[in-house]
């Protein structure tokens, strides 16, 4: 596909990744010269109704999202014959997912994840006062963005393709919340996302930025488990781990250990309530 056209103006230049919905593409806008990221949804994908209107679900979601931490979406349009599918030009990132950082590096420091979790934080804020739940907050979909060596690096959150959204954001079509089906990575879920509740909300999301949090400092997820069934089980009773018992050669302080407690509650009601307040209290927790 190097080099094809897509919708007469985004020349495709190179593969930069593959997935299970299809591929990632840079891109060369061919009136202005500048270069873009282009998701194509294709193969197998392409033929399945349910994938087109998620990939749809996710650009139009993300496209009313106003935060420097979400990932501007440009266009979207329906793919090339004869593959079909349909395509998603995005603003080019350059940088790397945060998964990508934690496999290298094992665990971050503290203020490089205070730094990351304010980013996450502020994105989610944007999102939440939309009435959108992302649904899906883990590492994969937290790109550490930076444009040149030496400037700051911005984070940015991705795939809103799973997010609860209300009625007068669904233009997409189907809503997979109606669906009954388990949405998102188990890992990552609160435990009322876990129990299938439908009436989740921003509190979820907060529940996985602390679980992201708690990886990034420890090095591993605070929930593991190797079957659905026991992981959910340890999602929904029995201790919630410390970060610093889990990693003592981290050097976790005492303040951050509680400030994981407070967000790490089961009970939505007794938990750290936004984004925004997550984000003050870590900071305060570390100053």
């Amino acid at each position: 596909m190097q080099g094809q056209v897509i919708a007469e103006r985004y020349q495709l230049v190179e593969c930069l990744g593959q997935g299970a919905m299809g591929s990632v593409w840079l891109g060369r806008h061919l009136l202005l010269g500048s270069e873009v990221a282009v998701k194509l949804v294709s193969g197998e994908m392409a033929r399945r109704p349910e994938a087109i209107q998620r990939f749809y679900r996710e650009a139009t979601l993300a496209a009313q999202i106003n935060s420097a931490h979400v990932v501007r979406v440009l266009d979207f349009g329906p793919g090339p014959e004869p593959e079909g599918g349909a395509y998603m030009v995005m603003e080019r990132l350059r940088g790397e997912s945060l998964l990508s950082r934690l496999e290298t590096r094992g665990r971050l420091s503290l203020p490089e994840t205070v730094g990351i979790i304010t980013h996450l934080c502020r994105a989610m804020s944007a999102a939440h006062e939309l009435g959108l739940v992302h649904r899906d907050l883990k590492p994969a979909n937290v790109f550490i963005s930076q444009e040149r060596a030496g400037e700051d690096e911005i984070v940015k959150v991705l795939d809103f393709g799973v997010a609860k959204a209300p009625d007068v954001l669904c233009t997409a079509g189907l809503d997979p919340t109606r669906t009954g089906a388990l949405l998102g990575t188990p890992y990552y879920m609160s435990p009322e996302q876990a129990q299938g509740r439908k009436d989740i909300d921003g509190r979820s999301d907060v529940w996985s930025i602390a679980v992201v949090a708690f990886e990034c400092l420890v090095g591993k997820r605070p929930f593991r488990a190797s079957a659905l069934g026991p992981l959910i089980a340890k999602l929904t009773v029995g201790p919630i781990p410390v970060p610093s018992v889990e990693a003592p050669e981290a050097g976790i302080p005492p303040a951050v250990d509680h400030w994981m407690s407070r967000a790490l509650v089961r009970d939505p009601a007794q938990r750290i309530q936004t984004a925004a307040e997550l984000a003050s209290s870590l900071v305060a927790a570390v100053s």
